[in-house]
């Protein structure tokens, strides 16, 4: 089963970084990535996507 994790973090970069580190995981089909820029957009990720597992907030 795929584990669905929105990642909310200001930083473009992160999404980069993210998807380098887990590739493995995310060709092997095991997780998939949804990423948002703030609060706003996250709670539209949410609507877009019902079936996120994990929600993960970056605060620096």
């Amino acid at each position: 089963m795929k584990a669905k994790i929105l990642v909310v973090d200001d930083e473009t970069d992160l999404e980069i970084l993210i998807k380098q580190k887990f590739r493995k995981k995310i060709r092997e089909n095991e997780y998939e990535f949804v990423f948002a820029i703030n609060g706003k957009d996250a709670l539209i990720k949410i609507s877009d996507n019902p079936d996120i597992d994990i929600v993960l907030l970056i605060r620096a």
